[in-house]
């Protein structure tokens, strides 16, 4: 069993997600993971005004003692169920978002995936 959060590693508002997923984790004593997809991989192509975001996410991961994990797809719902699937997670937080692909947002895109495990959508404030 293992828990993760789901973020754009971009965004300057993950620091919920991440919390609640590191703690989440420790009440069950299980390893906590920390997933991005990103469209391409290397890393390196992040434009230069997102490059505080990054880091601050990354030290935020770090901080909650959380393993990051970076994917490349275009598909967001669907790699991050390959992914939750692959490290075995049971529970998988996300921040809720805006509506996205027909309308759906991504929780909701992951959600109609039927996935697994339990999604946890936590709000942005």
């Amino acid at each position: 069993m293992s828990v993760a959060a789901a973020i754009r590693i971009t965004s300057p508002d993950e620091e919920r997600v991440i919390r609640h997923a590191a703690e989440f984790a420790q009440q069950q004593h299980t390893p906590c993971f920390v997933i991005s997809i990103v469209r391409h991989l290397p890393y390196g192509a992040v434009r230069l005004e997102e490059h505080d975001a990054v880091r601050q996410n990354l030290k935020l991961i770090t901080a909650a003692q959380a393993a990051p994990v970076m994917q490349e797809g275009e598909d967001i719902a669907k790699c991050l169920l390959g992914v939750a699937c692959a490290f075995g997670i049971n529970t998988l937080f996300l921040q809720s978002g805006m509506s996205r692909l027909l309308g759906r947002s991504i929780a909701e895109q992951l959600l109609y995936l039927q996935p697994p495990f339990d999604v946890i959508v936590v709000s942005s404030e």
